[in-house]
């Protein structure tokens, strides 16, 4: 189940929560020497960071900062807060965007992720989808796995039972009627997509 919201933090507690989420991702990619980049506004590349083993955490406040600051001096991780130290740490690892994506959208860098894109029109049709990915999740209990149902357009009532049986899965995300920042973050995120 996803505990952060998307974009910047806007009071300390979701900001503290954004870095002890940017921390697991970190820790999810393999990353050894874990670093934070807390930046105050918008206006930064996550994909360069994230380039370079940095956890990208947007906050929109002063207390934010501190708030997020905290919880990575806590564990005794590296923390950058401005864009010039990003060269200083680490060598260009390539998979950035796909990082800042999943962690964007709250999901771990460890888990497979599969992006069903578009309407669903039969009530059977989700309704399949969810039970194949369960008998995915039971087959391999091992493998960490993501179903995101993004742009559901056609949901009605007769999709109302599963469409609240996907909600309630700690293991779905559903995205209805997602923008296209949100479409481009889910197909840089996806290991496969369907639709």
């Amino acid at each position: 189940m996803n505990l952060v919201r998307r974009g910047m933090a806007a009071d300390p507690a979701a900001a503290a929560l954004a870095a002890a989420a940017a921390l697991r991702s970190l820790e999810a990619a393999g990353v050894s020497a874990p670093t934070v980049w807390v930046a105050r506004g918008a206006r930064f590349d996550a994909t360069a960071a994230w380039d370079h083993g940095i956890a990208l955490v947007r906050v929109a406040t002063a207390e934010g900062a501190e708030a997020a600051q905290g919880v990575v001096r806590a564990v005794g991780a590296r923390l950058v807060l401005a864009a010039t130290d990003l060269g200083n740490v680490g060598a260009p690892r390539g998979d950035g965007a796909r990082l800042a994506a999943r962690h964007e959208l709250g999901l771990w860098p460890d888990e497979h992720v599969l992006v069903i894109l578009g309407a669903v029109r039969d009530p059977g049709g989700l309704g399949g989808w969810l039970d194949a990915f369960d008998r995915e999740l039971g087959a391999d209990p091992g493998t960490p796995r993501r179903l995101v149902l993004a742009g559901l357009t056609d949901h009605g009532p007769a999709l109302s039972e599963l469409l609240l049986r996907a909600i309630l899965h700690p293991s779905v995300l559903v995205e209805l009627g997602p923008d296209v920042v949100t479409l481009d973050l889910l197909q840089a995120a996806a290991d496969e997509v369907v639709g």
